[in-house]
């Protein structure tokens, strides 16, 4: 390559045009999005969900087990990251800010359902920080949210998985130190 760059060649990457890549991390995130969107369904309480429907014969139902503790707070950053990837098509470098914004956003509401925080923040919330449409709901999910290290760990883990998926999609270049010498 006249720039001094080659990239490695993936037999992934290399059945896959950027429309294909795009579709691809857009199916896949969606596929992501669906098992997390079960788990409220079929394991969680609907009465401590936000904007879930109350079906009262699926709630509770243990469908994903102990994995469905944490499982949402790894799909998250997972779908998020591949499907606003599938979007924006970014540059590798930006692929990998855009993993790591999802992490630290997802990281951030886990952190603001810590105790010492949410109370805080809740009241923030409420006392106009936000428009009341957006500031309510977000507050109450502070309020009544439980902080674990588990999702941290989980968010961390969804973050590297689609940073993953995303390097082995569109890797970064290598120099090409033949040409260099």
């Amino acid at each position: 390559m006249a720039s001094g760059m080659a990239y490695r060649q993936h037999p992934i990457r290399s059945l896959l045009d950027a429309r294909g890549q795009a579709v691809w991390l857009a199916t896949l995130g969606g596929i992501a999005l669906a098992i997390g969107a079960l788990v409220y369904l079929a394991d969680r309480d609907p009465s401590r969900a936000m904007l879930q429907p109350v079906w009262a014969g699926l709630g509770g139902g243990g469908l994903f087990g102990a994995i469905g503790q944490w499982l949402p707070s790894f799909v998250h950053p997972f779908a998020f990251s591949l499907l606003t990837a599938a979007v924006l098509q970014p540059a590798q470098s930006t692929r990998l800010a855009v993993c790591v914004t999802w992490g630290a956003m997802n990281i951030a509401f886990e952190c603001g359902q810590h105790p010492l925080v949410g109370a805080p923040l809740s009241a923030a919330l409420r006392d106009g920080l936000l428009p009341a449409w957006a500031g309510r709901p977000l507050a109450d999910s502070f309020l009544h949210g439980s902080f674990d290290l588990a999702d941290i760990a989980a968010v961390l883990l969804g973050t590297l998985a689609a940073a993953a998926v995303l390097y082995v999609l569109h890797p970064a270049p290598e120099h090409d130190h033949a040409r260099c010498h």
